[in-house]
């Protein structure tokens, strides 16, 4: 049965981001924060447009002759899922008859971020490299997804397994958590390792997971508020699939990555470690740190193109 894309236009312009058609490159980066938007931009060789639409900001440019954007979503996958849909339509579609064009090329969509480290070694200040993510939101269950493998299977499981087994007995809870697993894509997570490794800074690789809250969903405790999981951090820091460790904690990247696989799309996540797993209260002087991200997504785009 077909069904017409339900699309909402409001004077020639997708209704959340506000963009036309001609308002956005084939090259994306996302951010959640819109004044890092306003940061990468000012990196473009040039800005032909800038478009300030609800809590979403975007400039469309040239980066080094590269035809590029930077999108601010804002926090969250809710955030990310608008602003992917609507990159997808703006890409893919007719906005006056609702029809999806053919052989359009796939996008490329790098995220850089912040994100608080698993592990106990991990430094803050440092760079984390997302291989894979693993989803605490719902978001990602809303688009029926296959798994691309095994690993996939068995980072859901075990994730599910180790959350679950840290909530009480006692807690409505209890067995209800379900995480869903999904992959980076290896072009885009092999030229942000290489751009790292060429500006020598330190960094690591592996499962980002992505959380839909900063205080409860992230175990950060706040007097008067019970959460059901006591340390979601300390809990993941165990989860290991074959040496794959769950390495930072953010709230996007889960469905970048799940919604990305679905439209053929390149997509990977470099994010500035803020604190460690303990110091979740306190935030490094990161201005370095997130330069170098940028710097990283930057020179990454200009390897892949």
């Amino acid at each position: 049965m077909f069904h017409k894309s339900e699309i909402v236009i409001v004077n020639e312009r997708l209704y959340h981001l506000g963009i036309k058609k001609t308002d956005l490159a084939e090259n994306i980066f996302i951010v959640g924060d819109p004044a890092r938007a306003t940061r990468v931009s000012k990196e473009f060789d040039r800005i032909d447009s800038e478009i300030s639409n609800r809590e979403y900001l975007t400039y469309t440019g040239t980066y080094q002759g590269i035809p590029v954007s930077v999108i601010g979503t804002g926090i969250g996958t809710d955030n990310v899922e608008i602003a992917l849909v609507e990159s997808y339509i703006a890409h893919e579609f007719d906005l006056k008859s609702g029809k999806k064009n053919q052989d359009c090329n796939p996008l490329t969509i790098i995220r850089l971020g912040t994100s608080g480290g698993i592990q106990p070694d991990v430094t803050p200040g440092s760079l984390a490299i997302s291989s894979h993510a693993l989803g605490l939101d719902t978001t990602g269950i809303y688009y029926d997804q296959p798994l691309e493998d095994k690993e996939l299977q068995r980072i859901e499981l075990e994730s599910s397994k180790i959350l679950n087994s840290a909530i009480s007995e006692n807690s409505r809870f209890k067995g209800k958590i379900s995480p869903y697993a999904s992959k980076a894509s290896t072009e885009v997570t092999q030229a942000l390792v290489n751009q790292a490794q060429a500006l020598n800074v330190e960094f690591a690789t592996g499962i980002t997971v992505s959380s839909p809250g900063f205080y409860g969903p992230s175990s950060r405790y706040i007097e008067g508020l019970n959460n059901t999981i006591p340390d979601i951090k300390g809990s993941l820091s165990k989860l290991n699939i074959n040496g794959l460790k769950a390495h930072n904690m953010e709230m996007e990247s889960s469905l970048l990555f799940h919604l990305s696989s679905q439209l053929g799309y390149r997509a990977g996540t470099i994010c500035t470690v803020i604190s460690g797993p303990n110091e979740s209260d306190s935030i490094i002087n990161y201005e370095k740190a997130i330069g170098n991200t940028i710097k990283i997504g930057l020179n990454a785009l200009l390897e892949l193109n």
